[in-house]
């Protein structure tokens, strides 16, 4: 094979992605994209104000909003004539992708890429995609206690005494109860389920009243945040898209099995979200209003998202 073929090939990197994501400020702008079932979220921005919190890496430059979870990060392929850094999880599924731009420093990327390209290369199959490992036998969801074994009484009195958001996960690890399962058996004043439909008319009324919200969508190793106002929004088919400067968001409404909203305590009078799941019951996406840490959540996004019908209802 010529040169100039093998040149345009994806390669085989080798990252250690929880030292190397604070050196990706010197690419400039790029193209961020993370994926899960059902969510393409896509930003344009710089990396930069990269900080590890326990397992993870978090990126909080605006534009490049990232919580990263770099055990997840385990295969890295570089595809030059796409102009992208793929990352994948150990089961070949994608986890988060770093695309040139225009205004991308061409030297800094090519110095990134030489720098990190793997000894050895093995053959990579013809869409650059690594080789899927053998999946696990047994699903996360298999560690879970059956709802006859949760004590609801003591779920929901934990549920209503939190003070801050971060306490949710530790929470349900204690019950040993799933993010659904919990918000099924917490009750109404909690979580109420609303229809899958409500996502369109929520996001017209964001955009319509020109709120700032904030739309979380990611997967196992990289949960991707859109901080801001909305322009267009528009359905095509079974696609929901969001195509604003800097912002893009592809949801294949299909694959959407269920929707909540979902109330969390906290010592600033409280959260309120609006929680996407698939099939699955794996979290596609979260909207929420746009919150200063030391500010009450914005009342006119609690006002919408309490305005969205419950599936009772609406099915009545």
């Amino acid at each position: 094979m010529s040169d100039s073929l093998s040149a345009h090939r994806p390669v085989r990197l080798s990252v250690d992605w929880a030292a190397a994501l604070s050196r990706l400020e010197a690419l400039g702008p790029v193209r961020v994209v993370t994926t899960n079932a059902v969510m393409v979220h896509e930003k344009v921005g710089t990396f930069g104000n990269v900080s590890v919190m326990g397992p993870a890496v978090i990126v909080l430059n605006r534009d490049v909003d990232l919580r990263v979870f770099p055990g997840h990060w385990q295969q890295t392929v570089h595809d030059p004539a796409a102009g992208v850094i793929r990352v994948h999880d150990g089961l070949g599924r994608p986890v988060h992708a770093i695309h040139r731009t225009g205004a991308t420093d061409a030297a800094a990327w090519d110095a990134f890429v030489a720098e990190h390209t793997a000894a050895g290369q093995e053959p990579l199959p013809v869409d650059g995609t690594p080789d899927a490992a053998p999946s696990p036998s047994s699903s996360p969801s298999s560690s879970l206690s059956d709802d006859a074994a949760i004590d609801v009484p003591a779920l929901r009195a934990a549920w209503a005494s939190m003070t801050d958001v971060h306490e949710f996960h530790p929470m349900l690890k204690r019950f040993g109860a799933g993010r659904l399962q919990a918000m099924r058996l917490a009750g109404t004043d909690f979580a109420r389920a609303v229809p899958v439909t409500s996502l369109a008319p929520l996001l017209d009324a964001v955009r319509d009243c020109g709120l700032e919200i904030m739309i979380f969508a990611g997967n196992a190793g990289c949960i991707q945040i859109h901080t801001g106002t909305l322009t267009t929004v528009r359905t095509t088919g079974g696609t929901l898209g969001i195509d604003d400067p800097g912002f893009r968001l592809a949801c294949d409404t299909a694959g959407l099995a269920t929707a909540w909203v979902v109330y969390k305590p906290t010592d600033k009078g409280g959260i309120t979200t609006v929680e996407l799941y698939d099939s699955r019951g794996d979290n596609c996406a979260i909207l929420c209003g746009q919150r200063d840490e030391d500010k009450p959540e914005r009342a006119e996004w609690r006002a919408l998202a309490q305005s969205l019908p419950s599936l009772t209802a609406a099915a009545a």
